[in-house]
Formats: structure tokens, sequence, C-alpha cells
């Protein structure tokens, strides 16, 4: 009986710990049209409602970059500060950074459900007591696990990759993080998804 309430306590661990933070890719497309194309340097923006999400994302895709050999520039960091969202900002981060691709990343959708794990209960004797043949019965001691609620969030993402002389999309991906902290190693796991897949489509040489 202790060894079923081991394994009960194993089997709810390993549970909780399949919540632990993932990344994948939702789709991706390329143009098909640019088979030749080669980003070049890329100037990398980040769109979030924090100033540090946008810094950290545009820190993070310069880093996995630099690991596969391709220039890229933060975006906060050729402006001095998270510009707003618009055309003439974004035009004017192109122009200083002398950038030939730019890479924009933003959230689109979070999402967060709750579940209920239900608790068990199962009996472990305690001892038994003699009778006219020698065992009467036993008594037995509750052993109970209660319920655990754990919460599922998912966030998606959308990156784009334009070609700053045609003003094209190349490249486009949706995303999803599974449970994220905010933490860099989350940033590290989304952006280490999508690069992975730019180099597989081709865009980055």
């Amino acid at each position: 009986m202790k060894l079923i309430h081991l394994l009960c306590i194993v089997l709810l661990l390993s549970g909780l710990s399949s919540c632990s933070p993932k990344a994948k890719i939702i789709s991706s497309w390329v143009d098909p049209s640019q088979k030749e194309y080669s980003a070049g340097d890329i100037l990398v923006i980040g769109l979030s409602r924090s100033e540090a999400s946008s810094k950290l994302w545009e820190n993070v895709f310069v880093d996995h970059f630099s690991r596969i050999g391709v220039h890229a520039m933060a975006n906060h960091k050729v402006m001095g500060r998270v510009p707003q969202p618009d055309r003439e900002a974004v035009q004017a981060a192109i122009q200083k950074a002398g950038a030939s691709s730019v890479l924009i990343t933003h959230v689109v959708d979070v999402t967060s459900t709750t579940y209920t794990h239900p608790g068990t209960l199962h009996f472990e004797p305690s001892g038994f007591y003699g009778g006219m043949y020698g065992y009467y019965g036993q008594t037995y001691r509750a052993v109970y696990t209660p319920p655990v609620d754990s919460t599922r969030t998912v966030v998606r993402l959308e990156s784009n990759l334009y070609d700053v002389a045609s003003a094209r999309l190349v490249w486009s991906a949706r995303s999803e993080a599974l449970n994220p902290k905010l933490l860099r190693t989350d940033f590290d796991r989304v952006v280490g998804v999508l690069t992975a897949d730019m180099k597989k489509k081709g865009v980055l040489r």
C-alpha cells in the first residue's frame, strides 16, 4: 500500500512537471519568389507594452543571430529608446541602422486555463487483531492526497521579416510558449525555434 501511495505522488509530480515552459512553431511561411534572398543586416524590433520585454526580445534575437554569424541590431540600442510602433519611427530606425531587413515580433494572444487535478484516497493497513481463526480483521488508515490546481498559460507570438528595399514580407511565423515566466530562458526558447525556422527556410545564410 505504501508503494501505491508513493506511485500516486510520483505520477502527480510528473503531471505537474509536464507544465514546464516549452516553445514551438505553430505555422511559418516564406515568400517562394525570394529563393535567393539573404537577410543581411537585420534590425530587430520587439513590440510590447512592457519596455523591459521589448528590450529583452531584441537582445535575445541579436544574441541568437550573432551565434550563427548574422549581423543584427536591437532597435532600442539604435534609437536609444523603445519607439512608438508607427511607420515614421520604424523608417527612422531603419535609416539610422542602415539595415537591409527588419524583423518585428509581437504578442498576438495570451490564454490561461486552470485545471484541477483531483485528490486521491486509499487505505493502508495499520494492524490486525486475532480472532477464533487467528485473524479477525484489520484496521485501516486513510491516506489522502488533496486536489492540486495548475494553470496552463499559452502566449502566442507573430514574427515577420521584411525586406527593406522592396518593403515586402519575406518570412512570417507564429509561435507559442507554454507557461512562460518572462525569464531570459523563456525568451531563449522562443527565439531559438524561430531562428532555426528562418535558417531552415533559407532566409538566413
